[in-house]
């Protein structure tokens, strides 16, 4: 409520000196890598665990809906009966959704977090779920699961924040099955939080981070401004990397969140402003609506959130 009031009482270069100051001020700790900032980072989730199912259901379907289609993209259905790797599982609610949609074989879970493991295992007793749970760190191989073990991989907005994604597809093929799948959400670099968002409102519209480059202010306005990794690719360059590590994939769908849909009224004064690029000019002006109100560019809805399915080449 207090924020609200100041945020329509206070002038935008008043908001904007205070928000550069906070960012100056928290990035005094700065986090040198994924694991580090995920251990004192989780995604949003009570810090001591959720009281009751119903709360970590309300919380698990508020979360699901802040992405259009989330839950379909992530094809949770397909592990029915299966030996599934939840890679980067957070505080559960992979799990949740999981268990929600099927009845697995098993599920093994996966973080480089204590703190989401600590609170995923909380989930899962409150559920009366049995779960693998497995910590790991950067770049460490999963020991516990063994070579060719694996059904379904699922990994749900976790590559994007780990630099060597080499080792983690390497991982992937070792552990996974030969007729396995891997669905996975990645950032969406043609989508209008990368093209609008970043690249009109944070860095010419209130010339926040007019001295970082797009890929910089991405980073910082995703998962908090301390995060130390956080990437997003084009189809092309995602599938390409693919390929480079053995996996034939395809773009399954893609999900716009409501923060970008409550930027879309900021559409026309960007394409006509003077200092855009041309490259998000030209991506700004091939959007279009359908199903009412989801943007899209040529096929694909211009989201932040891409979802891949991948298979062994």
């Amino acid at each position: 409520m207090v924020k609200s009031f100041f945020k329509y009482i206070l002038p935008n270069f008043i908001i904007n000196l205070i928000l550069k100051f906070y960012i100056k001020l928290i990035r005094i700790k700065s986090f040198e890598t994924s694991e580090s900032f995920w251990n004192e980072n989780t995604v949003s989730s009570p810090k001591d665990g959720f009281a009751s199912i119903s709360e970590s259901l309300n919380h698990l379907k508020w979360r699901n809906n802040q992405y259009i289609n989330s839950y379909e993209n992530m094809n949770f259905k397909n592990t029915h009966k299966k030996i599934v790797l939840d890679y980067g599982c957070g505080p559960g609610n992979g799990i949740i959704n999981i268990t929600n949609s099927t009845k697995p074989k098993k599920i093994h879970a996966v973080d480089v977090s204590k703190k989401s493991i600590f609170l995923a295992k909380k989930r899962a007793a409150l559920h009366k779920l049995k779960v693998d749970f497995h910590h790991i760190h950067e770049n460490q191989i999963m020991h516990d699961i063994k070579t060719n073990s694996i059904d379904i991989i699922k990994c749900d907005g976790v590559l994007h924040h780990i630099k060597d994604m080499a080792f983690v597809f390497k991982e992937f093929k070792r552990v996974l099955k030969k007729n396995g799948v891997i669905n996975l959400m990645i950032y969406n670099k043609d989508s209008l939080w990368f093209h609008l968002h970043v690249n009109y409102e944070l860095m010419i519209k209130r010339k926040i981070f007019s001295n970082l480059t797009a890929e910089e202010v991405f980073r910082i306005s995703t998962d908090g401004f301390q995060c130390p990794v956080s990437n997003c690719f084009s189809p092309n360059e995602f599938i390409k990397i693919c390929k480079r590590n053995k996996f034939k994939s395809k773009l399954s769908n893609v999900s716009v969140s409501l923060f970008e849909l409550s930027k879309i009224k900021l559409i026309k004064e960007a394409i006509e402003s003077k200092k855009l690029k041309k490259e998000n000019k030209r991506f700004l002006r091939k959007v279009n609506f359908k199903e009412g109100k989801i943007p899209y560019v040529g096929e694909n809805v211009a989201g932040i959130n891409a979802y891949y399915e991948l298979r062994n080449l």
